[in-house]
């Protein structure tokens, strides 16, 4: 087991730095009273405010969002209000990002581009509404302040007096477990009311499995369901149905890894196990680094006396 300043030197944290304008406004008072007590429609106005753009193109941006976190996600876990991710991987995981910027700034100049153009044509689909959609319009100026991508790599080394930084990294093992819980769940539909198991679901254990064995230094109870998992992965065919016993113990995998406390049992009591049988007591080991082939030396004979000499006296 690592202890905290050997596990953050391991580490990089990944922060994301990335900001999307909502196209809404808050609600007022007088968006509600309209003329002819005409009622604004869902899509102007909902849970306390109102759009002030249409929200299809704002669309690939929460795309991209999602896109890097899930690329964080795959090789790390969430710490620190971004991504533990492990050092030696950063990296690969930079040029990710870097790459899901510039297609973020290739969507970012295009709907800045038409901004006014598409305001317009939006406000003409919702007649009657035209003058409480124009209050509240933003300025292309304002909008391209609010759209942003950015993320920073940072290396971790804990001050003389830390925190509670020990208490958040020895919680990052079960923050794992949840992660892969939430992963892991569509599972499930992969082995209900069959009994043969379809092998784009073996997409799922490997990005399960991937992300494990990419954190398992970080808690000595992760390795064990790594271990669980590449049993199963190693005997499965390459070409045939995934049928039978096989079948069997991947349903139990599939459970083991949506069940976050499970996982956390399941690891720690591997883990428990082996170090029972790693630990031999000390009179065994004494015995065992004996030949058990070679017979006992025999005793030896006692030496006898040493002969006595005549003792001489010189004058």
């Amino acid at each position: 087991m690592y202890t905290m300043t050997e596990i953050t030197d391991r580490i990089t944290l990944v922060v994301l730095d990335i900001h999307i304008w909502s196209g809404r406004k808050k609600l007022r008072a007088e968006d509600l009273h309209l003329a002819d007590g005409a009622i604004p429609p869902e899509e102007l106005v909902s849970l306390g405010s109102k759009r002030v753009c249409d929200p299809e193109p704002l669309k690939p941006f929460h795309r991209l969002k999602q896109s890097a976190e899930r690329a964080c996600l795959r090789i790390g876990t969430r710490f620190l209000g971004g991504f533990a991710v492990p050092k030696d991987l950063s990296a690969g995981l930079a040029v990710e990002l870097d790459r899901l910027k510039a297609e973020f700034e290739v969507h970012r100049q295009r709907f800045l581009s038409g901004y006014d153009r598409d305001l317009e044509r939006w406000i003409g689909t919702l007649p009657g509404f035209e003058a409480a959609i124009r209050r509240a319009v933003e300025p292309v100026e304002c909008v391209a302040g609010r759209l942003r991508f950015g993320h920073q790599l940072v290396a971790i080394t804990p001050a003389e007096q830390p925190g509670t930084l020990a208490e958040t990294v020895e919680r990052l093992g079960d923050g794992i477990f949840a992660e892969v819980e939430q992963m892991a769940r569509e599972l499930n539909a992969s082995f209900e009311g069959k009994d043969k198991l379809h092998r784009r679901a073996l997409g799922t254990f490997g990005r399960v499995r991937e992300k494990l064995a990419c954190l398992s230094f970080i808690d000595g109870r992760i390795q064990p369901v790594v271990d669980s998992l590449d049993d199963w992965l190693q005997r499965l065919p390459v070409s045939a149905p995934i049928e039978g016993a096989l079948f069997n113990e991947g349903l139990g995998l599939a459970l083991l890894l949506s069940d976050a406390e499970r996982m956390a049992r399941h690891g720690g009591g591997q883990l428990t196990r082996t170090r029972t049988r790693t630990r031999v007591p000390a009179q065994r080991r004494s015995d065992q680094q004996r030949d058990p082939v070679s017979p006992e030396p025999p005793p030896l004979s006692p030496s006898p006396p040493p002969r006595q000499e005549p003792t001489s006296f010189f004058f």
